[in-house]
């Protein structure tokens, strides 16, 4: 079933109807392409299993809103636009008795999820890409993956780089770029290229896996990146040394010692290593700090 607002024609009568129109500051570029919409479906099927839940983030004009509520699964629905809350309370929520709306910020309304097995999607504004993707792989503890739309050049450095936040993510799952969207499949037409991009939780492939079990222990990891991504292009001795989020004298001594377990070369620079030297290093940090 697809939203009766997937044409730049119905948009616009929609818009007039209203009075408004989209709103920057919540990145408001409605998806037009159908295309792309059966691309996201046929890439999530394999993984929306029988016994779970799905989510949307930013609902909008119900482009994927439709479609994933024809599932007939229990659906969360994230809205932060009174104009499209108050369409989905007329026209969506009638239809489908399953579906349940949270009006507002979403990071705000996510921890309704945290003990869901939840597949979400989400077409995520720019500036709240990585606090919303972070969000989820910490505090979600049955996630079970996502497709997110964002703008192309954030998911080719999650995928490409090796930075804070793609290590991070590591340590949590697996992600993939699935294809760039032209901006041309938007309505209005954005300035830049969007991407699609798929998490998976990560797949623990020896028994004793590398794991994280508690929110200490992901501030932990947090703060062990922090510190090493700090000068990125300096010697980790150095940014062990020097970084603020090193100031702390036993978890200086403990990431030293971590560094000399993992046998990393104090002076390598952190787009140097692999992620899974990241991962061994954060293991031998934990198990420094637990003696």
């Amino acid at each position: 079933m697809k939203s009766p607002y997937a044409t730049i024609s119905n948009i616009q009568t929609f818009f007039e109807s209203k009075g408004i129109r989209a709103q920057k500051k919540f990145g408001q570029n409605f998806l037009i392409d159908q295309n792309i919409v059966d691309f996201i479906f046929k890439s999530a099927e394999p993984l929306l299993t029988d016994n779970i839940s799905i989510a949307e983030i930013g609902i909008g004009l119900g482009t994927l809103t439709y479609p994933v509520l024809c599932l007939d699964k229990k659906t969360y629905l994230f809205e932060i636009d009174h104009a499209y809350i108050q369409l989905a309370k007329d026209e969506i929520l009638p239809k489908f008795p399953k579906a349940l709306l949270f009006e507002g910020d979403a990071l705000k309304n996510l921890f309704h999820i945290y003990q869901e097995e939840v597949f979400v999607f989400g077409n995520l504004p720019y500036h709240l890409t990585t606090e919303i993707i972070n969000t989820l792989v910490i505090h979600c503890r049955n996630f079970q993956g996502g497709i997110f739309m964002v703008q192309k050049e954030f998911a080719e450095r999650l995928v490409k780089e090796t930075s804070s936040l793609s290590v991070f993510l590591s340590a949590f799952c697996d992600v993939k770029y699935l294809k760039t969207v032209h901006k041309n499949c938007f309505f209005p037409i954005p300035k830049i290229h969007s991407a699609l991009i798929l998490l998976k939780p990560k797949v623990q492939t020896k028994p004793n896996g590398w794991r994280l079990t508690s929110e200490r222990e992901v501030e932990l990891w947090s703060q062990m990146l922090r510190t090493l991504f700090w000068g990125k292009r300096k010697q980790i001795q150095v940014s062990l040394r020097e970084s603020p989020f090193s100031e702390d004298p036993g978890f200086r001594e403990a990431l030293g010692k971590a560094i000399q377990s993992a046998e990393i070369p104090p002076t390598a620079r952190p787009e140097e290593l692999n992620r899974e030297q990241f991962l061994t290093l954060g293991q031998h940090l934990l198990d420094h700090l637990s003696k």
